[in-house]
């Protein structure tokens, strides 16, 4: 849970939260509350067995696109699977995070010094509000967390037993904010997400209410969703779940024909015609008179989000999966990104079939990537939908669908907690993407946003490696396996996507790729629509034969990794007795590697972990040199001592190398930087 209590005013976060937060004896109030629910946690569920609740919505809603707002009404058929009888249900309302400047939500974007929300005038905040809970149809006690206005607690007229079922109803009136994060609204482009009142997860490790963020995204109930949304005719709408309307499948039929006609003229972006068309300007076409009322439904999902806009250009493919099953794969977006979304449709084919093929098949009967405004990253990921900011590429564009539609396995499917295990979602998932990237464009993808390339021409080292190398070296990395509030902007990236993607990749040299794949697919059927946690991930490669603790120490700890090849001797049967040591905490399987002096690797063998320091053996083959991890496959602190030449003095010091600017080291190289400085006194 992200909560930010004052201890000392001595930082600017913790200055203005002391400026917007309750008394400091509501803080410590809340405190006690929070430490007693955590024991009670810890106490009561060390023997639970895993159980899961069940949650179906219906809902009904529309929108007046004039005044930016929902009215809408939601029932909840909420079933007790738990061992436990419930008195109570925590509730999140979400769109409360848009309510005023002392939110969750606005002191983490103050943490990460962005102020735009801060600053913004009150007409474009947001809010749920006309509440009225019942509870099989009658009226019941409920109140607001006492910090966060987006969590709400209901109280039950009486025990839900385990084996339960009750139904939640209310009416809301939901007032869109601006599109400061995720749910929002540009002009009446709108993007509907986390906007109903949906109860917080309750599992063998107790309730988990937590207030809307950024950065540290959901963790929901498995259910069904029912969602009838009515609006003006002319919008078109993706959805989560299964358009059940006739009449808007007739729509978007004669929107595909539209699409088709004006991609067969379009030009590519260097031979633009200087006409512009209202798209293309970014202005809304007017709005119909006549309203339509369209229905979606959805099964065995924990979420449902929609987008709505009157400009959206409509494409469709059908991708089939390896049991032959179709899956109809829809992309919309506007004029102004028409170039890069052309193949949109064929981009989220390739990535079901990819996924479908390397982890198991998707399940759901369509997929959607809309186009849309977005302040929370490049996109972002809901079940059966994904909404995708603008970008400049279509290889950007397939590179961000092959992610966000690879999460409908990692978080849409395999359903992690990912405020606690954030880095079995967004990692996992990095880790699939630079796989599919590497398939369909010949080179691994950064995980991480790239500050050019440019600035690495002389490093044998990846971006991504080389920022998680700094922070590790000088102290400031924090395992992925880790509380939200403990990740800076910069450190979430590299710590919760970028180390377990490339630790994943260090399991499959090691271990083989048919093995990684196989203990994933197993992991897969074991735990899709339900709520694994890490251990859970573990027992999984363990029962087919993956032993890989060493993984998860790396996922839990600061352990780190520094192995050194310290000496190599020639055997009289012409194999190399190489003496190794790790002076890291962590360890780990390693390479060694034989080249010849362009470098060129011969030959390759994997080893066992090295826990102090110890002996190996590399067979006979005629090298220039013997290298560790000479592929960067593991993550290695320090590489200066990784090499070692066959014959000649001095065989273990890497070659000395001097240039103007020295802005990345080198793994084979002395580097050394020589860079000019001019100054003068003017007194």
């Amino acid at each position: 849970m992200f909560n930010l209590l004052p201890k000392k005013p001595d930082s600017l976060l913790q200055q203005l939260f002391f400026i917007f937060s309750p008394k400091q004896t509501d803080a410590m109030r809340t405190h006690l509350v929070f430490a007693a629910l955590s024991l009670y946690q810890l106490s009561s569920t060390a023997q639970t067995p895993y159980f899961q609740q069940e949650v179906n919505y219906t809902i009904r809603a529309t929108l007046n696109d004039t005044a930016h707002t929902l009215q809408a009404h939601v029932r909840i058929e909420y079933t007790n699977h738990s061992p436990h009888p419930l008195t109570e249900i925590w509730m999140h309302l979400w769109p409360n995070a848009y309510q005023n400047r002392r939110t969750a939500f606005c002191r983490q974007r103050l943490h990460q010094r962005k102020t735009d929300f801060y600053f913004a005038p009150d007409s474009m905040l947001g809010y749920i509000s006309q509440l009225n809970f019942q509870i099989n149809q009658q009226p019941i006690a409920w109140k607001y967390h006492p910090q966060h206005p987006d969590i709400a607690l209901l109280t039950l007229p009486e025990p839900l037993p385990p084996g339960g079922r009750m139904v939640i109803e209310t009416p809301y009136f939901l007032k869109i904010p601006h599109t400061f994060s995720r749910l929002g609204h540009e002009g009446q482009s709108y993007q509907i997400s986390q906007w109903y009142p949906k109860p917080a997860v309750y599992d063998a490790k107790g309730w988990h209410p937590m207030p809307y963020l950024e950065v540290g995204e959901f963790y929901s109930e498995f259910g069904s969703f029912d969602v009838e949304l009515t609006l003006p005719a002319n919008y078109v709408v993706g959805a989560t779940g299964v358009l059940q309307t006739p009449e808007e499948q007739a729509f978007l039929e004669q929107k595909i024909t539209e699409t088709e006609a004006f991609l067969a003229q379009l030009l590519p972006p260097a031979d633009k015609p200087a006409r512009k068309s209202p798209n293309a300007t970014g202005a809304f076409p007017p709005s119909s008179p006549e309203m339509k009322t369209i229905r979606f439904k959805a099964e065995k999902v924990h979420d449902f989000a929609w987008f709505a806009d009157k400009r959206y250009r409509v494409l469709r493919e059908v991708a089939t999966l390896p049991s032959g099953r179709q899956v109809v794969c829809w992309a919309m977006f506007t004029d102004a990104q028409a170039h890069w979304w052309k193949r949109a449709a064929f981009f989220i084919r390739r990535t079901l079939s990819f996924y479908s093929e390397n982890i198991g098949e998707y399940p759901w009967p369509q997929a959607t990537a809309v186009e849309g405004a977005l302040n929370a990253g490049g996109g972002m990921e809901y079940p059966m939908i994904t909404v995708i900011a603008e970008v400049s590429s279509e290889k950007t564009l397939d590179q961000v669908i092959a992610h966000e539609v690879g999460h409908n396995w990692f978080y849409g499917i395999l359903a992690t907690n990912e405020r606690d295990c954030g880095w079995m979602d967004e990692g996992v998932n990095t880790y699939y993407e630079s796989r599919y990237m590497k398939t369909y464009y010949g080179q691994e993808d950064s995980a991480l946003p790239s500050v050019g390339r440019w600035l690495l021409p002389e490093s044998d080292i990846s971006l991504d490696n080389l920022a998680i190398l700094t922070l590790a070296r000088v102290g400031a990395d924090i395992p992925p396996h880790s509380p939200i509030e403990a990740f800076s902007e910069l450190n979430y990236f590299a710590q919760v996507y970028g180390k377990p993607s490339l630790f994943l990749r260090w399991v499959e040299q090691a271990a083989g790729r048919p093995l990684l794949d196989r203990a994933m697919q197993h992991y897969y059927k074991e735990w899709q629509f339900r709520h694994p946690y890490p251990d859970d991930l573990r027992a999984a490669w363990k029962a087919v034969g993956l032993e890989a603790d060493w993984f998860f120490e790396a996922m839990n700890t600061r352990s780190a990794f520094d192995m050194a090849l310290r000496k190599v001797r020639r055997q009289a049967d012409g194999s190399y007795a190489l003496r190794v040591k790790n002076s890291g905490s962590l360890s780990a399987p390693f390479s060694i590697s034989a080249v010849d002096k362009s470098g060129r690797i011969l030959q390759t063998q994997w080893y066992p972990a090295v826990q102090h320091s110890g002996v190996v053996r590399f067979p006979e083959v005629e090298a220039h040199a013997l290298v560790l991890d000479a592929e960067k496959h593991t993550f290695d602190l320090y590489r200066s001592n990784n090499t070692r030449r066959t014959k000649g003095l001095l065989s273990g010091m890497p070659p000395l190398q001097v240039q103007p600017v020295a802005l990345f080291e080198r793994s084979n190289r002395t580097v050394v930087g020589a860079s000019p400085w001019v100054a003068w006194n003017n007194y």
